[in-house]
Parts: C-alpha cells; sequence; structure tokens
C-alpha cells in the first residue's frame, strides 16, 4: 500500500505511462517497420548494375541481360510473416472502407495457397506493391511471388538444404522479370534468383546449381476462393498502405502487347498469340506445359470448365470470365505444381516448352525470326 501512495503521490505513474505510450510508437514506427524490411541502406543507382554490389560469379544466364530496373534495392519492401484476417474481419474491413473504395471485393484476384489443410489468399492489389511475401502457411515457409510485369505468379518452399531463406527485392531484372535475392549476414553471400526460372541464376547458390521447389497456387477471384475455401485466412497488409493498395501502379501495360519495359531476348512473335497473352503453367514429368488461357477459353462448357490431356494426363480447368479480365485455375488432377506468366515472359526463359505438336496447344511452332524489342 505504502509503494502504491508514493506510485501514485510522486507522479511515477505518470512517468510509466509515458514510457508505456514511447514503447508503443517505437513498436509502431520503428520495430514493425524493420520486421517487415522497410529500413534498408541505400544501393544501386537505378541504372548500372555493378552498383548494386551483387556477387555475379558464377553467372547462368548471360551477363548482359541482367539490367537495372530504375529502381534501388529493397525498393519494394517484401512483406516477412503478415498478420492474417479472416473472412469475417475481410467483410468488416469492406464495411468499415466503404467510403473509400472498399478493402477487396469478390472480383479482385488473389494467390490462393493450401498447405496441410490450411487456407490462405494473398491480394494482387498488395503483390504490385511489395512483390514478396516470406511466409509460412502449415508449417512450411513459403515466398509467395508476382511480378506485375510479366503478370507472372509463383509460390515457392524457402527452405534449402536446411536453411530458411529470406526473399527480398534486388532492384535488377532479367528477361523483363524481376529478380529476388536471398538476405544473408554479408552481401557477397547473397544470390540472385529468377522467379521464371525457380533457380539462383548468380552468386554463391549459383555455384551450387540450387533449385526452389514450387508450390501449387491459384491466381483466382477473391469470390471464387472465398467460395471454395470458407475457412480461409488472408494477409491484411501494411495499413499505411491501405490507399496504395486501391492503386494499379502497371495500369493497362499487360494490355499493349507491344509495350514492354524491359529488353527480351528471344521475343515471342506469334500473329495468333499476342506477347502478353496469359499462360497457366502446369508441371508433369519434372518439366513445365505452358497452357494458352484462349485456348482454354474456346473448350470452355456450360458449367465453366474447360478439360485437355497433358502427356497423357486429363486435366480440368476451371475459366472465368470478367469485364477486362480472365482467370484459370486447374482443378484436377489435384496438388500439382502451376505457375502463372504472359507468354512473352515465359518464353524468354523457357522457349523449350514451346516445342511443334505441344499437347497443350493446336498451334505450330514459331516461324518468324527473334528480335529484341
Amino acid at each position: 500500500m505504502k509503494f502504491a501512495s508514493r506510485f501514485f503521490a510522486h507522479g511515477w505513474w505518470l512517468i510509466t505511462l509515458l514510457g508505456i505510450f514511447s514503447l508503443a510508437v517505437v513498436i509502431q514506427n520503428l520495430a514493425i517497420p524493420l520486421w517487415h524490411g522497410h529500413f534498408f541502406t541505400t544501393t544501386g543507382d537505378g541504372k548500372h548494375v555493378a552498383s548494386y554490389g551483387f556477387n555475379l560469379v558464377p553467372c547462368l544466364v548471360p551477363r548482359r541481360q541482367i539490367l537495372a530496373s530504375g529502381n534501388v534495392k529493397n525498393g519494394l519492401s517484401p512483406l516477412n510473416r503478415p498478420r492474417t484476417l479472416s473472412v469475417k474481419q475481410v467483410q468488416s474491413l469492406n464495411n468499415s472502407m466503404r467510403d473509400s473504395g472498399g478493402f477487396i471485393a469478390a472480383p479482385n484476384r488473389v494467390i490462393g495457397v493450401v498447405i496441410h489443410g490450411q487456407a490462405r489468399a494473398y491480394p494482387i492489389a498488395m503483390l504490385n506493391w511489395h512483390e514478396i511475401v516470406n511466409d509460412r502457411l502449415g508449417s512450411v515457409p513459403i515466398a509467395v511471388t508476382y511480378d506485375g510485369f510479366c503478370n507472372s505468379a509463383i509460390v515457392f518452399r524457402r527452405q534449402v538444404a536446411g536453411q530458411i531463406l529470406r526473399f527480398g527485392y534486388s532492384g535488377l531484372v532479367y528477361q523483363s522479370n524481376a529478380l529476388l535475392y536471398d538476405r544473408q549476414p554479408q552481401r557477397q553471400q547473397e544470390s540472385l534468383w529468377s522467379q521464371i526460372q525457380g533457380r539462383a541464376i548468380a552468386g554463391p547458390a549459383a555455384q551450387r546449381r540450387v533449385t526452389l521447389q514450387v508450390v501449387p497456387c491459384q491466381l483466382v477471384t477473391w469470390g471464387f476462393w472465398r467460395q471454395e475455401h470458407p475457412h480461409t485466412r488472408m494477409i491484411a497488409g501494411v495499413r499505411s498502405l491501405y490507399p496504395a493498395y486501391r492503386k494499379n501502379p502497371y495500369g493497362a501495360y499487360t494490355f499493349q502487347q507491344h509495350n514492354f519495359r524491359y529488353p527480351v531476348q528471344p521475343l515471342w512473335q506469334r500473329p495468333d498469340f499476342p506477347p502478353k497473352t496469359q499462360l497457366i503453367i502446369v508441371r508433369f514429368n519434372h518439366h513445365w506445359q505452358p497452357v494458352f488461357f484462349p485456348d482454354l477459353f474456346r473448350r470452355v462448357n456450360t458449367f465453366g470448365l474447360a478439360k485437355i490431356s497433358i502427356e497423357g494426363h486429363p486435366c480440368v480447368f476451371r475459366c472465368q470470365h470478367l469485364p477486362g479480365s480472365q482467370t484459370v485455375c486447374l482443378l484436377a488432377p489435384a496438388h500439382r505444381a502451376d505457375a502463372y506468366s504472359l507468354v512473352f515472359a515465359w518464353y524468354a526463359q523457357h522457349p523449350k516448352d514451346f516445342p511443334i505438336g505441344s499437347p497443350t496447344t493446336t498451334m505450330a511452332a514459331p516461324t518468324t525470326k527473334h528480335q529484341s524489342p
């Protein structure tokens, strides 16, 4: 009792309260941004690859085709183990943000992932501004990656040879595809990774020829994902960035068929399928099979399903046509690794995935000479 009396009589309660408030401010403005990777020393001048300080020995791709993006290293901040929301909490956010455009609508796209029975949605509106989510789902460390210039969505396991990697935004691009890097204690230990190739292309991990294990995902609408997985959770993102999430930094770029932000070689040149035609890519027998969205929509039945055979495997795709966009996801066989990309980006890094008589298409191989844009 005497201690309590002195505590309040001498104003220690006010000092304690101010201390708690100051600690809360530090956590909110420093600790949490640091956890999400928001504060890093600026590296890279946006023009010269050497200024980014990456170890490019060995380099498994043509060195001249690795370019500075115009942005600095860590110019986009990945989300690291983000907070998640239930479907009910997402709806509450929508209701509270209705006057400012809402949080997420049913037609908005998400990358959906299910591991060990746990489902999680990663909105493209958030990934436009982060590109990478270092997360853990169903006790599995994963990296959810998205590149707006390629409309490429791929999910990887982050555990390699017993080490759990944490990926960051390098500020460099290869074949118009943003390169990832793995954060290491020393800069010379960091490696560059290709999202579309799913492997290390420069640095120590490239020396060891390390590839990443792909995790199946679906690039679908929030409405469809919520319906199929009613107990799903969604990442919450960064509250201060909610106004930015409502803006698409890529605008109409995906629909400008011959407008490329960065050089690509070889360049897809098929008049029947423009370079920014969307693909879903399915992995069978240790290699990828690209499937063109228009091919599937030509085969769709009254139930919104398209059925084709890939290497003798009957495959069923669910196709949805929305104003200004289309979504496709693989329903059967279940639990197959898949990815998404625009054809020009995938072709530039996987040209051998488009052979004559490919079982996933009804088209012949390209006959025109490839040129850089």
